[in-house]
């Protein structure tokens, strides 16, 4: 919907009118949201891949979706795009936007949402972060408001944000960064008969959905186009995965049944309402 609001505003193509407002202005020279990718261009990009390691069929996808999934781009661009955002809040550089309006896309909202970033960390030390997934990409970029600091990390692969978070959580650490560390949690017995009474399907917004199911006694949990991964307790209700620092929360609702969960990821919750 705001990709058709600028283009009826503005009367200019979307893939021009992101070039000459954001790209150029921010250096960013090998980025573009032309649909589909130029021929001249496609020799740069990289062959994404399923979850089980095979090319995608048909090789990358087009997207008429151009705001939300177009945007092609590389790690060093979208770093400059980070960097832009901080500078800007400083009022050091204000090529795109105001300090007054950056300010504004970094004030946390519901669900710790800014204006297309989401926020987190203490107040005192604040992060932005965003992270982006097309049919066999996926991405994180995280850059904190105050201290420069910041990482981009992308992978051409299903399920390559974990990946992706596991090098940040590195980077964290090794520089210091107070958020990102991994965390030491330990795995409790829980009944089968309780584990039952979450699977399910878990709807995080009208794309998304979270499917819990109970092979073997063991708790699993499938997102929506990704692949199936183990959940731990650490109590009857919460449940952490191995691979990625994502936890589930299952809550009850007044009938006494499972109503709903809450996925806490990287500093930020998400509520799954239960639908089957």
């Amino acid at each position: 919907m705001i990709q058709q609001l600028l283009i009826d505003a503005s009367h200019v193509p979307f893939p021009e009118l992101l070039h000459d407002t954001v790209l150029a202005p921010l250096g960013m020279s090998r980025s573009t949201y032309e649909q589909p990718l130029p021929v001249e261009l496609r020799c740069g990009a990289a062959i994404p891949y399923n979850g089980d390691g095979a090319p995608i069929e048909g090789g990358f996808h087009t997207y008429p979706e151009m705001a939300s999934a177009g945007l092609w781009t590389t790690p060093t661009d979208l770093a400059r795009f980070a960097i832009e955002i901080q500078r800007s809040l400083r009022g050091d550089a204000n090529h795109v936007l105001s300090e007054e309006m950056t300010k504004q896309m970094l004030t946390a909202g519901q669900g710790n949402w800014g204006l297309g970033l989401a926020i987190g960390g203490p107040p005192e030390n604040p992060y932005f972060t965003h992270a982006g997934s097309d049919e066999g990409f996926e991405c994180v970029l995280v850059a904190y408001e105050n201290t420069g600091d910041g990482a981009v990390v992308m992978t051409n692969g299903q399920n390559g944000e974990l990946l992706a978070y596991a090098v940040v959580r590195s980077i964290a650490s090794v520089y210091g960064w107070p958020d990102f560390h991994p965390i030491a949690v330990w795995s409790v017995k829980v009944d089968p008969s309780v584990l039952a009474t979450y699977v399910g399907v878990y709807e995080l917004s009208p794309t998304f959905s979270i499917a819990i199911t109970l092979e073997n006694g063991q708790l699993m949990e499938q997102a929506t186009n990704q692949s199936k991964f183990s959940l731990f307790p650490e109590s009857p209700s919460k449940f952490f995965m191995k691979v990625a620092d994502h936890k589930f929360e299952f809550f009850t609702g007044a009938d006494g049944h499972i109503s709903h969960l809450v996925l806490h990821q990287n500093g930020r919750d998400t509520r799954g309402e239960r639908k089957q």
